[in-house]
């Protein structure tokens, strides 16, 4: 086979991945960063690392949906503490009500982002992995940093504090 046709073979397993796991990349980032157009940014340079790492010819990553959402986590990570180097205002905050993408107006998403604003976010960020993408404590904790039992410290906290407060449920 030609070097040509093993990038191009390449090219289409990539492709595939960002097709399969655009969405879910961008809601996990969504979840961290709770503003559309941050959360497409975030999304955007996961895929772009993605891509660097599959043309360096490193391998195929076993599991590729946990690896991106750790990408997207340290990206935030990052973005976070330039942030405190450099305080800025946002010129508005328009863009944060915006309901632009079709994933972030189904009503159960929408009713569940709305649920999970109330939580600290740590919190958040684990019912979001283990509701909103199926993920295991396992792939959660090594995902931020905690055991499993931390996980599932974390999320009986959420359900009890949420639990707590039912008007938020109206």
């Amino acid at each position: 086979m030609s070097a040509s046709g093993g990038a191009d073979a390449d090219d289409r397993e990539f492709e595939m991945l960002y097709a399969a796991a655009w969405s879910p990349v961008y809601r996990y980032s969504l979840t961290l960063v709770r503003d559309l157009d941050d959360a497409a940014d975030v999304a955007a340079e996961t895929f772009r690392r993605a891509f660097v790492v599959s043309r360096a010819g490193k391998g195929a990553i076993a599991e590729p949906l946990p690896w991106l959402f750790l990408t997207a986590r340290r990206i935030v990570i990052d973005r976070e503490r330039r942030n405190r180097l450099v305080r800025w205002l946002p010129l508005t905050d328009a863009a944060a009500d915006a309901t632009d993408d079709p994933l972030s107006r189904t009503e159960l998403w929408l009713w569940f982002r709305q649920l999970c604003e109330a939580l600290p976010d740590r919190q958040h960020e684990a019912l979001v992995l283990r509701y909103g993408f199926d993920m295991s404590d396992e792939d959660i904790g090594r995902l931020i940093g905690v055991s499993p039992a931390g996980v599932r410290t974390l999320v009986s906290r959420a359900l009890s504090r949420l639990r707590a407060q039912p008007e938020i449920f109206e």
